[in-house]
């Protein structure tokens, strides 16, 4: 029997190396395909998996020239980005639109011109609005936009209110804000991990098996402070030789995606503090998906420490979701979303104030202390399927099953419930102002 097609545009690599929005586009396409037929498609060829890539949906290559041979015979499409024909074709042609805005573009896009270190030029500020007008024409066309929390609903209602896109008989016969779901970044919990061999302790020179490894678990990106961590390391380094720092995969799998400046900083930093591959160690290539279990498993802590800016308070640290998925305690600057209202709360790591050496010493010692240690990771054990792609991408599955539901063969579902205990919807219930309370909570438990 026929089912309805999805088609998932990935702008980043899925394969055996792969960053944030491709695992996410992956797992994405995987939990959807239990559903629907569904087609990831990426306007760059070079992105596409190699066949040995195992997976349960399809892949193709967009070409955007001729998007309509791929867009027609869909019945939803889900995108970071489209332009303005093709979101013109998918409202003609009744394709269902949702744009996936889990991670704030525009705020993202200012952190990158405001902390390049390059003079902000007229060329700059004309990318900049191209950038944040595209996201009018977003929300314009748009049926469904999917966020990872609730600071950024509140971002996106502001900005919509903002551009002057809200009218009143525009948002009487179709509500922005029920348009918005939770729909964040997720682990597999049902994962059987297995450390199957040692890749740092007692194999790279100045790793012994007895030294405790704290783990920086992805790029080094501008917003991170990965400079602040150095030389907190520096505090640390005579009292505590057996605490070693661990990079890995500071060079982005994506060869589009330059070497940044805050990456160049923290080398040259380790080396003038003379710790590199003594105390601190980086490993430049990114780490294969599956490969990085084994740096984790082996790891007794990880480490996400970041800038003080906007960036961060609407960020939501995709990173650190697999600290969650190992039951790994993380330590972390305060002013995003994951270390405020989830890892501080529920004692799942340390988290200090941003630009502080001190405070970030004095947390890589305790997180490692044993007792600590312990505590942490029973707790962390306790949310970690709250994190479950199963959970995470619930509202949006069961929505567009919803949705798309117009041919008989297609079974209406009850709501998906999260349960009330899942941490998620506590941090709902307990910090979302009234009356964006019970809003939030229904859009977490049924993603209307």
């Amino acid at each position: 029997m026929s089912r309805r097609k999805i088609l998932i545009i990935s702008h980043d690599k899925i394969g055996e190396n792969m960053a944030g929005p491709g695992i996410r586009y992956h797992h994405m396409a995987n939990l959807l395909s239990d559903s629907f037929d569904v087609t990831v498609g990426f306007f760059d060829p070079s992105y596409l998996p190699d066949e040995s890539f195992i997976r349960s949906y399809e892949v193709q290559h967009v070409d955007a020239p001729s998007f309509r041979d791929h867009f027609t015979d869909k019945d939803a499409i889900i995108a970071m980005w489209l332009s303005q024909e093709m979101m013109e074709f998918c409202r003609e042609n009744s394709i269902y639109t949702v744009f996936d805005m889990y991670a704030p573009v525009p705020v993202e896009n200012l952190a990158l011109y405001l902390l390049s270190g390059n003079q902000i030029t007229p060329h700059t500020e004309y990318s900049y609005r191209q950038s944040y007008n595209s996201y009018e024409k977003f929300f314009q066309y748009g049926d469904l936009f999917l966020l990872s929390n609730r600071r950024q609903l509140d971002f996106w209602m502001g900005f919509s209110f903002g551009t002057g896109i809200i009218t009143v008989s525009g948002y009487e016969k179709r509500p922005l804000f029920d348009r918005f779901i939770h729909a964040a970044m997720g682990i597999d919990s049902s994962q059987k991990l297995h450390h199957t061999k040692n890749v740092l302790k007692g194999v790279v020179p100045g790793i012994h098996d007895t030294d405790k490894i704290v783990l920086w678990t992805g790029g080094i990106w501008n917003w991170f402070d990965a400079q602040v961590l150095i030389r907190a390391m520096n505090i640390i380094k005579d009292d505590r030789p057996d605490i070693k720092l661990v990079f890995f995969g500071v060079k982005h799998p994506n060869p589009d995606v330059p070497t940044m400046q805050e990456a160049a900083n923290t080398i040259n930093l380790a080396e003038e503090l003379a710790l590199l591959d003594n105390t601190v160690f980086i490993q430049e290539e990114w780490v294969p998906y599956d490969e990085r279990i084994n740096y984790l498993l082996e790891a007794d802590a990880a480490v996400n420490t970041t800038k003080d800016t906007i960036e961060s308070e609407m960020s939501h640290r995709t990173r650190v979701l697999d600290h969650f998925l190992v039951n790994l305690p993380t330590v972390a600057t305060s002013g995003d979303f994951l270390s405020d209202e989830i890892i501080a709360p529920n004692n799942l790591g340390i988290v200090v104030e941003p630009n502080n050496p001190e405070a970030l010493a004095m947390a890589l010692v305790n997180v490692v202390n044993e007792k600590n240690n312990l505590k942490m990771r029973k707790n962390i054990e306790q949310i970690r399927r709250d994190f479950d792609w199963s959970n995470t991408l619930a509202t949006l599955k069961h929505h567009l099953i919803n949705e798309l539901n117009k041919l008989p063969f297609l079974e209406v579902k009850k709501p998906v419930e999260i349960p009330k205990n899942n941490v998620l919807y506590r941090v709902a219930k307990r910090i979302t102002p009234t009356p964006l309370k019970k809003k939030l909570v229904r859009i977490l438990r049924y993603g209307r």
